[in-house]
């Protein structure tokens, strides 16, 4: 247990230090885990110098200090207090912190002409796609599956338009300890169901399995699964993810005294958007609690 958490703290620390995930993404990410279990209390003392409220002193080289001082001390003050400094410096645009975002205008102009159709891809997409990194198309995929306003259609159409431009994108299907197989029954396919293929997919990112949960998707939004209603908007806005809890399928813990079973759903979900490596290490976290 011990290791498991430790490389959760570092990942979850090296995703502090690059640009890949918004601000708010992080701070649900931080809510969702069980307080009482994974951080620990905030401390100052004569090695835990404390954080500094005034923006005037935040500068890349306080943020680098803090985030020592969070190994030391990883309470969810000091991670929330990162992130805030993070977002100051994005919007400051000091080096290193460049919002991957900015790229998104110009990403659109390289493919509009270049889509399948009439589907244009979402600004996050294209970033990740831009960005050359298969973990990022990836997880950007993921964010459009659990976008409720998307159609499923359009979501088959990101695939595809993805895979154009992502070549090695899926792995070929297999089955493991961590990657279970899949139930092709849909009257055994439920919310916790979808979960549970979403976390194998960041140890399995196959095609079969990534259409599976599509078909999975599209199965509860028909029956009317809570989390995932199709959210209808006259025009879509990619940059504004929707915030009611009870429609975007966050469940975010209340209190120290949450369960795991209760924390789970909305933990994965919110750590898939980190990538691979913290999804997997949230999931055996998460079945160790």
């Amino acid at each position: 247990m011990d290791d498991i958490m430790q490389a959760f703290r570092q990942t979850l620390l090296q995703h502090l230090a690059e640009n890949e995930l918004e601000s708010d993404a992080l701070r649900q990410l931080l809510l969702a885990v069980p307080n009482n279990t994974v951080f620990d209390d905030y401390e100052v003392n004569e090695l835990l110098e404390s954080i500094e409220p005034s923006k005037l002193d935040w500068n890349a080289g306080y943020f680098a200090h803090q985030r020592k001082l969070a190994q030391r001390n990883f309470s969810q003050k000091r991670l929330n207090h990162l992130i805030d400094v993070r977002e100051h410096l994005m919007n400051e645009g000091i080096a290193g912190f460049v919002r991957i975002s900015a790229t998104a205008q110009e990403t659109k102009k390289m493919t509009n002409n270049n889509g399948i159709g009439d589907y244009t891809p979402g600004d996050n997409l294209a970033d990740m796609v831009l960005n050359r990194t298969t973990s990022l198309a990836r997880s950007a995929l993921i964010n459009e599956l659990e976008d409720n306003r998307l159609t499923i259609d359009e979501v088959t159409q990101a695939v595809r338009w993805t895979h154009e431009r992502v070549p090695d994108l899926f792995i070929d299907y297999e089955e493991n300890a961590l990657a279970g197989k899949m139930i092709l029954d849909p009257t055994q396919w439920d919310a916790e169901y979808y979960y549970l293929q979403t976390s194998y997919t960041n140890v399995n990112f196959a095609e079969s399995r990534f259409k599976h949960l599509i078909e999975v998707r599209n199965m509860l939004r028909q029956r009317g699964v809570k989390g995932f209603e199709r959210i209808v908007i006259t025009r879509r806005q990619p940059q504004s993810r929707p915030q009611q809890h009870d429609q975007s399928g966050y469940r975010t813990a209340s209190s120290s005294t949450t369960t795991a079973s209760s924390v789970q759903p909305g933990f994965l979900r919110v750590a898939l958007l980190a990538g691979g490596a913290l999804a997997l290490l949230a999931a055996l976290v998460i079945s160790l609690l």
